[in-house]
């Protein structure tokens, strides 16, 4: 302490400035580094114990980004360990039997192909004037719709994934959001089983169910990427950015490494 009572006037000031110089890296700079995605590698993990036939396989690869951002097994219908899945289940109200059909019935029927395909169309088909009461009869005040149709009109989210390589034209949003429905089913059907909210065979009931969705609408694993990624985007992008960044990251891994679940299961014919 003698050392500071012994100071300069001047050396006090150039003491404040240093510690307000450091505060700033510490609680500005800092909090950045602390808020930046953290961009894993894609592991493609496999049980040594599983033993899925191909076609199984194929289904669970449909879950694949997002799989891989949990760290999930590839080749197992258990997702990952029990309690690491709970806040994911309360968070989406799927922790009991009749709240995970509520959500799944929906995503079968309607999903958010309910909101982009009517959305979409009326951008193409109809002036701007007429946006707001066509949304208000459609969808009355709702969150989710809003955010569809700024991020669909303003092309944020086309010009985002195009600069991200998933997208080269503009024609690749008329792909829809089959494959994001898809996906979704799969994964909560993995989260659920592994939960213990539904047994097996309701989960590959489920699951079988996405698989045809799928292969109903695509024929390759690049264009049901496109639509995966084009779902995410929209109901992410924003709101929960860097888990967005996160499997952004992880899909392109997804679609290029020749390990991937899409680069070693063909599509089926």
């Amino acid at each position: 302490m003698q050392m500071f009572d012994n100071m300069p006037w001047y050396g006090y000031v150039i003491l404040a400035l240093a510690i307000a110089s450091y505060a700033y890296k510490y609680f500005n700079i800092g909090k950045k580094e602390y808020d930046k995605p953290d961009l894993e590698k894609a592991k493609f993990k496999k049980s040594s114990a599983a033993n899925l036939g191909l076609d199984r396989l194929f289904s669970l690869a449909l879950f694949t980004p997002i799989s891989e951002w949990w760290g999930a097994y590839t080749n197992t219908l258990i997702f990952t360990d029990a309690k690491t899945i709970q806040p994911y289940l309360e968070g989406w109200d799927i922790d009991s039997p009749s709240g995970y059909w509520d959500l799944t019935e929906y995503f079968m029927k309607d999903g958010r192909r309910w909101y982009f395909d009517y959305i979409f169309q009326m951008i193409q088909s109809e002036p701007k004037e007429n946006w707001d009461e066509l949304m208000d009869q459609k969808f009355g005040t709702n969150e989710r719709a809003q955010k569809y149709l700024d991020g669909l009109s303003s092309g944020e989210v086309l010009n985002d994934l195009k600069q991200k390589g998933v997208f080269t034209f503009d024609s690749d949003l008329e792909i829809g959001l089959a494959g994001y429905d898809a996906a979704m089913l799969v994964g909560q059907a993995r989260i659920a089983f592994t939960g213990n909210i539904i047994t097996e065979e309701e989960a590959w009931k489920v699951i079988d169910f996405a698989t045809q969705l799928a292969l109903d609408k695509f024929s390759s694993w690049e264009d049901f990427g496109k639509s995966f990624a084009l779902g995410f985007a929209l109901d992410m992008k924003g709101k929960h950015d860097n888990y967005y960044q996160e499997v952004c990251h992880i899909y392109k891994q997804v679609l290029n490494d020749k390990v991937s679940p899409w680069n070693t299961i063909n599509w089926p014919n």
